[in-house]
């Protein structure tokens, strides 16, 4: 029933983005000063996770290279500090710099400065997560080189990040979740481009979509799993029941792609609390206190303070993987899909 399996992939890049023509031209216009070679305008772009921020600039950029001479580098900010972000920058530029092992921050940034000889707009995705958001002043002093930060809340971010930063940005581009209609439509094109003909009718993807509420990653995924489905079930094309248990499968799909794509702090906090089942939270600080030691023997990483805990849960929650009850002062944390283990073993603990 699947024809084409890449229309399904996260990394799938569509021809046109339906319903984001706004933003679309938005960015544009953020860009635009690159095409006569001159730095483009820095922005943010923020919403929900799912609804299509990196298709988004990842599409935008596309567009871009098609007329004008534009360097850009893809950044992911999980789990990297301000010298890898310097780091990165170098060796995705177009002619990429050997980096010297021992080199500090501040090398890092003459290098940059000295190699920037046109437009480079660095892509920062996640860019909530950066643990230092002075890596935006030192990165926004350079000429040519503009930046895209990518974020689920705007308000969260731009509260971090100094005044001369939140002076250069052009207006947040934010996006929401996609209206029934809309995403309907969207999940129609997946399906003409990946599904055999006929596989699936307009009121099951409004279902979809309805179900999925807006969020544009959930409802591909969802219609990937009822066809696969159907499918196993040798079905000529997708049932009712088809549609009804691939929203599980689709999320539980989602859920440990993004466990595998944080890095090994998040790890360390999700097992602690996949083991225990449900866990307040100073028991969870008590614990990681207790196995950092020999969980971190042997890595580049070392152990985090209570402060990087507690932003790295809140990404945990941010990607559907745990949730909380009560107050901070006297929280409980739990795992929502208990099937869903660590990337990472842990030793077993006393609950206490």
């Amino acid at each position: 029933m699947i024809t084409d399996p890449r229309v399904f992939q996260d990394e799938y890049l569509p021809r046109e983005l339906k319903h984001r023509e706004g933003p679309v031209e938005e960015l544009c216009r953020a860009f635009d000063p690159a095409v006569d070679g001159d730095q483009a305008t820095d922005v943010l772009v923020a919403g929900p996770s799912g609804v299509g921020k990196t298709v988004l600039v990842r599409h935008t950029l596309g567009r871009l290279e098609q007329y004008a001479d534009v360097d850009h580098a893809h950044i992911e900010c999980l789990g990297v500090d301000t010298k890898d972000v310097l780091q990165a920058a170098l060796q995705k530029h177009r002619a990429p710099v050997d980096v010297r092992d021992d080199a500090d921050v501040e090398d890092l940034r003459d290098q940059l400065r000295e190699t920037i000889r046109q437009p480079y707009i660095l892509v920062l995705d996640e860019a909530d997560a950066l643990p230092d958001a002075g890596i935006l002043d030192d990165v926004i002093d350079i000429a040519g080189v503009s930046i895209v930060g990518i974020c689920h809340d705007q308000e969260r971010w731009l509260a971090r990040v100094s005044d001369d930063v939140r002076r250069r940005l052009a207006a947040p581009i934010q996006l929401d979740r996609y209206g029934v209609s809309e995403l309907s439509s969207i999940l129609r094109d997946r399906a003409d481009q990946g599904l055999r003909r006929g596989a699936v009718d307009d009121e099951q993807l409004r279902t979809i979509a309805d179900e999925v509420a807006g969020v544009a990653r959930y409802g591909i995924q969802a219609l990937r799993a009822a066809a696969e489905f159907a499918s196993d079930r040798a079905h000529s094309q997708i049932e009712p029941d088809d549609v009804e248990d691939s929203f599980e499968l689709a999320r539980r799909r989602m859920r440990r792609s993004s466990l595998h794509s944080l890095p090994f702090h998040h790890h360390v906090l999700y097992g602690l609390i996949h083991q225990a089942g449900k866990i307040s939270a100073s028991t969870l600080h008590e614990q990681y206190e207790e196995i950092a030691e020999d969980v971190y023997f042997g890595r580049d990483l070392t152990p985090i303070g209570g402060r990087a805990r507690r932003n790295k849960l809140s990404k945990l929650r941010v990607y559907d993987l745990i949730d909380y009850q009560g107050p901070p002062q006297n929280r409980w944390y739990y795992v929502l899909d208990e099937s869903i283990e660590a990337p990472v073993s842990l030793p077993v603990l006393n609950q206490h």
